[in-house]
């Protein structure tokens, strides 16, 4: 059995009278890929804010290699997690390479996002030798070329392709992608794939959020199905789509009862 990563128990999230996740628990371990599934608003996005230190838990708690895991989304960076985002958090004034270099400092410094909408970025500049030759040999394994671009002139899945990037060179323990495929074509969603199948060689694990869940269930050793802030079924892929609470999650389908299973009025 492989040594479990990352536990999440009990994790709830109210917003005033609004619920928008119930009582999520959850192990992963290491070198394992899980899907969360769902439909908009089933809470997907939610439980990575939780993780990744976005938003805080109203109830729950989350264990990052047995250690209690809180505090700011910095600390948690540090400690071994990275995200991307719905929508890609790039600083485009900055080249692709400054882009990816911004993962690299993150492990020292705290979260790239933080550096991005702080002043460092503006100022930013490639500092260690070290760090350049990482980034250019992650911008070979991803197919990213012509890192002397801004961020601002790529296509939203370029854009998405650096961001996922960015977030391997942190070289996180955890790695929690949310829709990352979104507005990729072939090459962008080859490249991200390769990603997470990197940080699962590395015997990490990584988190995917994914609205085409054919894709997820491709990739992922497990599938999490999140409805209305519930986790109604967790488990292997095939058995997820072919599951009662996929039907009924997606679309609409409640199973009958075989007739001599039905029950029967009495008189």
């Amino acid at each position: 059995m492989a040594d479990t990563l990352l536990v999440g128990t009990g994790l709830t999230k109210r917003y005033g009278g609004v619920t928008a996740l119930q009582d999520v628990s959850f192990e992963l371990r290491a070198g394992e890929i899980l899907g969360l599934v769902g439909p908009n608003g089933a809470g997907k996005t939610t439980l990575v804010d939780l993780i990744s230190g976005a938003q805080s838990a109203t109830e729950g708690e989350l264990a990052l290699r047995g250690q209690r895991l809180a505090g700011p989304a910095a600390r948690r960076a540090k400690a071994g997690l990275a995200r991307t985002f719905q929508y890609p958090q790039l600083a485009l004034e900055l080249t692709v390479a400054e882009n990816l270099l911004l993962g690299r400092a993150a492990r020292r410094h705290g979260t790239a996002w933080q550096m991005i909408a702080g002043s460092f970025a503006g100022a930013f500049r490639p500092y260690r030798p070290a760090d350049a030759e990482a980034v250019r040999k992650l911008a070979d394994e991803l197919g990213i070329d012509r890192l002397d671009r801004p961020a601002g002139d790529l296509s939203l899945g370029e854009q998405r392709l650096v961001e996922v990037g960015r977030a391997l060179g942190q070289d996180p323990l955890v790695l929690l992608l949310d829709e990352p495929f979104a507005g990729s074509d072939a090459d962008g969603v080859h490249g991200i794939s390769e990603v997470v199948r990197t940080v699962q060689r590395r015997g990490h694990a990584v988190i995917l959020v994914d609205h085409n869940v054919d894709l997820v269930a491709g990739l992922v050793d497990r599938i999490m199905l999140l409805d209305r802030g519930r986790a109604v079924f967790d488990g292997a892929p095939q058995e997820c789509l072919a599951s009662p609470e996929m039907q009924q999650v997606y679309f609409g389908v409640v199973e009958e009862p075989d007739e001599e299973d039905a029950p029967h009025a009495v008189s």
